[in-house]
């Protein structure tokens, strides 16, 4: 089975996202300010898209989710002791970041 060979950090991806969810606010109060004006029949015309606009941004999200859960499969099951030692010092720095407060 054939995967994308592109790769997106998951930095690069949540940068994208915020941006598209920032924009669809900017979108929605722009929205809403018409609908006070104009009596709602283009505002709700323009919610139904801006609705299904929302729903493909989160099966996008969702897809994104379950490529970055493969690639961590696939690296752990290529290197289990180096992903198993990864996983021990993230716990013991995220311990030891709790316990100072």
């Amino acid at each position: 089975m054939a995967r994308a060979t592109t790769r997106s950090t998951p930095d690069t991806d949540l940068a994208a996202l915020q941006a598209q969810v920032s924009e669809l606010g900017d979108q929605l109060g722009s929205l809403l300010d018409r609908a006070r004006q104009d009596g709602g029949s283009l505002a709700e015309a323009e919610l139904s898209q801006l609705q299904a606009r929302l729903q493909t941004m989160m099966a996008d999200v969702k897809d994104k989710g379950r490529e970055v859960l493969v690639r961590v499969e696939d690296t752990v099951k290529e290197r289990p002791g180096t992903s198993l030692l990864t996983a021990f010092a993230a716990g013991a720095l995220l311990t030891g970041l709790l316990m100072r407060r």
